[in-house]
């Protein structure tokens, strides 16, 4: 199977993405997948709760996502 720039290829997450880099060797493609993806999970101030003191904030997760992520994917 011949994989060229702009074939859609799976993303590890199992949605249709496009290939934006081939390697060399063709072992490595690039795939840019335009659906959401995690990008990393962050810690924020509650303002909700009473005022306490400066280290006792109580914090909570925020799930932050990007779109059109590129993912390196070994073929």
């Amino acid at each position: 199977m011949e994989l060229k720039v702009g074939d859609i290829y799976k993303c590890p997450e199992g949605h249709s993405a496009k290939i934006v880099w081939i390697s060399e060797d063709k072992k490595v493609v690039a795939v840019k997948c335009p659906q959401e993806h995690l990008s990393k999970v962050v810690k924020v101030v509650s303002h909700s709760e009473f005022a306490l003191t400066y280290r006792n904030h109580p914090r909570e997760e925020r799930k932050i996502y990007a779109k059109n992520m590129v993912f390196l994917t070994e073929i």
